[in-house]
C-alpha cells in the first residue's frame, strides 16, 4: 500500500509541476536576449570638488563628502532624500571657503547670501546644457569669477559622476537675480 501511495504523490507532484510550467509559459513573459549594462563605478566617490579663487586664478579644491545622517534625534531611522552631486558640489561652494582654505588665502567671489539650485539638464549629446539658478538677497549680479567658479564646480560634479563610457561635454548657463541672461559655458579650466 505504501508503494502506491508513494507512485500517487510522485505522479501529482509531476502533474502539479507540468500545469505551473504551462502557466508560466502562457503568461506572457517572452525569452530574450541577454542585455549587458553599463559597467559599475570603480571605487567609492569621497570628496567633492569646488572652485576657489586662488590669488586671482580659479582653483579645484577637493572636500569630503558632507556625512549622511542615518538616524533621527529619537533614534528612529532617517529617510535622507537623495541630493545629486552636482547640488551638493554647488552648496559646498557657496559655503565658502573652509577655516584651511581660507588661511592659505583661498577666496570665493559666489556670495555666501544666495540660494542656487541646479534646475535642469537638456539634452543628452555633447554640449548638454545644465540650467543654475542664483537668487541674491541683495539682487546683485555675480562677477564673472562667481559664474567661472559656478560653472567649473558643476561640471566636474557631474563629469566625475558620470556612468557613461563617452564623457559628455557640459555647459553652464547661469542665471542670477541681476544680470540679463548668459549664455551657455564651460569651464575656463581643462576639466575632466
Amino acid at each position: 500500500m505504501t508503494r502506491r501511495n508513494g507512485l500517487v504523490s510522485l505522479v501529482s507532484l509531476a502533474v502539479t509541476g507540468a500545469v505551473v510550467g504551462l502557466l508560466v509559459v502562457g503568461c506572457g513573459i517572452r525569452p530574450t536576449t541577454v542585455i549587458h549594462g553599463q559597467d559599475a563605478p570603480q571605487g567609492a566617490i569621497t570628496s567633492l570638488v569646488v572652485y576657489l579663487i586662488d590669488h586671482g586664478t580659479l582653483r579645484a579644491v577637493a572636500r569630503p563628502l558632507p556625512p549622511t545622517p542615518t538616524t533621527n534625534p529619537d533614534s528612529t531611522n532617517k529617510i535622507t532624500p537623495y541630493v545629486p552631486p552636482e547640488q551638493q558640489a554647488l552648496s559646498e561652494l557657496v559655503a565658502g571657503p573652509n577655516a584651511t582654505e581660507a588661511a592659505a588665502g583661498m577666496t570665493s567671489e559666489v556670495p555666501h547670501n544666495v540660494f542656487a539650485t541646479v534646475a535642469q539638464r537638456q539634452g543628452e549629446s555633447p554640449g548638454n546644457v545644465v540650467t543654475v539658478f542664483v537668487k541674491t538677497s541683495s539682487e546683485e549680479s555675480l562677477s564673472k569669477n562667481a559664474v567661472d567658479q559656478i560653472a567649473c564646480t558643476v561640471i566636474t560634479a557631474l563629469a566625475v559622476n558620470s556612468y557613461s563610457d563617452a564623457k559628455p561635454r557640459y555647459q553652464v548657463a547661469v542665471f542670477d537675480s541681476g544680470s540679463e541672461p548668459r549664455p551657455p559655458q564651460g569651464c575656463p579650466l581643462d576639466t575632466p
